[in-house]
């Protein structure tokens, strides 16, 4: 006869997950700013001059501004003057010398008069005054530069991060018991399986 029992058991199922400690460094990436300047290129430049100066020409020439004609002529009066008192006291003094001498008076008066000396005027003439300044002409260029700026992180940052066990129960222990035989119907004739016996007479 087998046994109409069958007991078994199933037992604790333990999962383990494990993690390495690490050491993680985090640190930005360099980066660079370039900057740029332009060149440039400064040209400057000064035209050539020339002075004239006609002013003593002019003058020289009869063509004086106002205020010079009044100083010349009020010098030339002043001089004129002076002469002609030297003059008038050298025809006196020749006249009574003449006097003295028996000459006729009009010969000595003829004698002191100052032959004319004929030419120019004004004087000699005097070129004008010219100053010339020559031209010039100077560049300044300036290269184009560039500026580097660069970010880079010296001291890198760095993180540890521990190891770690996790245990997880995948399965609890268990008994199973399983029943082996057949069912038992009450009444009898409630089993599908049933055969009534044979009439016994």
């Amino acid at each position: 006869m087998q046994p109409l029992l069958k007991i078994s058991s199933i037992p604790i199922k333990i999962e383990s997950q494990t993690k390495r400690a690490a050491l993680q460094q985090n640190s930005e990436p360099p980066a660079v700013n370039v900057t740029r300047s332009r060149g440039a290129a400064n040209i400057q430049t000064t035209p050539a001059r020339v002075n004239i100066d006609t002013t003593e020409a002019r003058a020289n020439s009869g063509l004086k501004s106002a205020m010079r004609s009044t100083g010349e002529f009020a010098q030339a009066g002043r001089a004129s003057a002076a002469e002609a008192a030297r003059t008038y006291a050298e025809n006196g003094n020749a006249m009574v010398d003449s006097a003295g001498s028996g000459q006729p008076i009009i010969d000595a008066a003829a004698a002191k008069a100052a032959p004319v000396q004929p030419g120019n005027p004004h004087g000699p003439v005097q070129a004008p005054q010219i100053e010339t300044q020559p031209a010039s002409i100077s560049f300044d260029f300036q290269m184009d530069s560039l500026t580097f700026d660069w970010h880079v992180n010296s001291r890198p940052e760095l993180e540890y991060v521990p190891g770690s066990i996790e245990y997880s129960v995948a399965q609890y222990p268990e008994v199973v018991i399983e029943y082996l035989g057949s069912p038992v119907y009450v009444p009898r004739s409630a089993d599908p399986n049933y055969v009534p016996p044979p009439d016994s007479k």
